[in-house]
């Protein structure tokens, strides 16, 4: 089966496999550089993509070698660049954020080492109020019915925020 029909029957998995591996090196560098060009990227999702594309183990793990050397790669930079972006832009709660970062495959220790960072920084309170003042505009704490608020309790839970600053907001 050639290249071109590989391509056109969907089978990604080999595609650059009959590559030697300078070449795959190459193939590989190219493809790593564009996936950063769009988003910022954790190495195991550069490395979770080449994988995709049918490059050997250790093609992969010099791309990210190189990618990291060359300061295209960095995870610590992209967790805090990350959750920053989801607590102001997103407006996360500090569990929701770390759950994020551990999807994106970065270590529990550097997640962690993130949102203490963060606590240090930011006021879960502060973002918790913006957005139930946003969402729930018309709320008045003294004549919500319990229906209400726990609307307003699983809306906050649902992203991210722990139980104590759902209390501190609600006056609970």
């Amino acid at each position: 089966m050639t290249r071109a029909s590989q391509a056109l029957s969907g089978n990604k998995k080999n595609f650059y496999g009959g590559l030697d591996e300078g070449e795959q090196l190459k193939k590989a560098k190219g493809i790593a550089l564009r996936l950063l060009a769009l988003r910022p990227r954790s190495c195991k999702e550069v490395s979770g993509k080449l994988v995709q594309k049918g490059f050997l183990p250790s093609v992969i793990e010099n791309v990210v070698v190189y990618l990291i050397d060359y300061g295209y790669l960095n995870d610590q930079k992209f967790a805090q660049a990350l959750a920053v972006h989801l607590l102001e832009n997103k407006k996360f709660g500090f569990a929701r954020i770390g759950a994020t970062l551990k999807e994106r495959g970065l270590s529990p220790e550097l997640a962690k080492a993130t949102i203490s960072h963060l606590q240090q920084n930011y006021s879960e309170e502060k973002t918790a109020l913006q957005i139930m003042k946003r969402r729930f505009s018309n709320f008045n704490a003294l004549r919500a019915t319990p229906k209400d608020k726990n609307r307003i309790i699983q809306f906050l839970r649902r992203r991210g925020f722990s139980w104590e600053t759902i209390s501190d907001v609600l006056m609970i």
